[in-house]
């Protein structure tokens, strides 16, 4: 197997980050993790994913004055996750242009891999000196592109793409 293999087997949707534990001031009075931290829990994968797998995260946006800004986010809860739960988020590209990104993610247990929660965002790139949208690096995109031609789309969550509704 080429380097060039090797290096595209491991960037491929979905991908998997490092794995975090709810804390106790997660916890709501219901017992289970909050809301607000499932969106914090999902932006801190993301943050590992734009930092550690396409070196556009924090270090980038600190030396290069430019960074991804939320334009829509939608999240669907299937399973509670309770206070030292161990989880992951499998990250996947669904689309992308010179500007934006579409991106989806699943939150599963660690250890029984059930769906805990599914989110997906729209980011566009940010100059962030100037304050308009500004396009991805060529080596971004041709990354991007790599995410989103390995991604099964047999696999993409049913909620992915849909609007807010109520089920009559």
């Amino acid at each position: 197997m080429t380097l060039q293999n090797q290096v595209e087997k491991t960037l491929s949707s979905p991908f998997r980050t490092k794995n975090q534990t709810v804390l106790g001031e997660w916890i709501d009075y219901n017992g289970h993790m909050n809301v607000a931290y499932y969106t914090l829990a999902f932006d801190k994968a993301l943050d590992f994913f734009f930092e550690d797998v396409l070196n556009i995260g924090p270090s980038f946006v600190k030396k290069n004055k430019e960074g991804p800004f939320a334009l829509k986010a939608s999240y669907n809860y299937f399973s509670e996750l309770l206070e030292s739960e161990s989880f992951f988020v499998d990250i996947s590209i669904l689309d992308f242009d010179s500007k934006r990104v579409h991106v989806f993610g699943e939150m599963r247990k660690d250890k029984s891999l059930e769906l805990s929660a599914v989110f997906e965002t729209v980011l566009m790139n940010m100059d962030l000196s100037a304050r308009k949208v500004k396009q991805y690096p060529d080596r971004v995109l041709k990354l991007f592109e790599l995410f989103k031609s390995s991604l099964d789309k047999d696999k993409i969550p049913l909620e992915i793409g849909n609007k807010i509704t109520l089920k009559k």
